[in-house]
């Protein structure tokens, strides 16, 4: 199994990752134009606690300054690309994104209206029904390094996948450094190693054209989330244990 376990040690967290909380968040017409009707957006905000949350004191010994509750610390993009709604899914994912067009044409048929592509229904236990698509897993720097990405990915998947027989990824660098000349081939092709690790310590395995696939129908990916709560529950303990901070 792939380790998701902090590189950076406990004392370096800016507060208590048992706090933080997940918040989903999805909006529509009521009567669907466009593409409202085939590819579902939905922003899953990360915050510290909630606001008003003051049953949990934080202990400020040794300078630690924690966010405030409530304050967003990451997000995360995920899109529901929806099965038999008549419209072309491919034309709806490549009018919203670059890296939705590679997934959704990596998984589609030819036709990209109905039917998944024959490699799809080649590797996916139950190849009908919706498609999940993580897009986007964004901390805040302070809270990077400690594993938090994909115990919280694995979180937002469990809630939203229901319904979908597979969550896609395409694993992709999502920032770059301030120096733009470091991204050389080699930089950007090491980025997508280290980003799909992380992707594989949950239970997406590749597919093709550099699209990961997780199968919902897998007893695999609920193994695996379990493991990443126990380590996001172990990272929790430490940080409360006395000079930790």
């Amino acid at each position: 199994m792939t380790s998701a376990m902090p590189k950076r040690p406990v004392s370096e967290l800016p507060g208590d990752p048992a706090r933080l909380h997940l918040r989903y968040g999805h909006g529509h017409p009521a009567v669907p134009y466009d593409s409202e009707d085939t590819l579902e957006p939905w922003h899953v905000a990360v915050t510290y606690g909630t606001a008003g949350d003051e049953e949990w004191e934080d202990d400020e010994e040794g300078g630690g300054h924690a966010p405030a509750a409530g304050s967003e610390i990451g997000h995360l993009i995920l899109w529901r690309l929806r099965d038999y709604t008549g419209d072309n899914r491919w034309e709806a994912a490549d009018a919203e994104s670059g890296d939705l067009e590679v997934v959704v044409s990596a998984v589609l048929g030819r036709s990209g209206r109905t039917g998944y592509s024959a490699a799809f229904e080649k590797v996916v236990t139950h190849p009908v029904g919706d498609l999940l698509i993580l897009d986007r897993v964004s901390l805040d720097k302070a809270w990077r390094g400690f594993g938090l990405g994909p115990a919280l990915a694995v979180e937002a998947i469990r809630r939203l996948s229901g319904g979908c027989c597979a969550v896609a990824v395409f694993p992709g660098m999502g920032e770059y450094p301030e120096d733009r000349e470091q991204v050389t081939e080699a930089y950007r092709l090491q980025a997508k190693k280290k980003i799909a690790a992380l992707w594989e310590s949950i239970g997406f395995q590749p597919f093709r054209r550099g699209v990961w696939l997780l199968d919902t129908a897998l007893r695999r990916p609920e193994e695996l989330m379990q493991a990443r709560r126990a380590q996001l529950r172990a990272l929790g303990t430490a940080f409360q244990q006395p000079g930790s901070v």
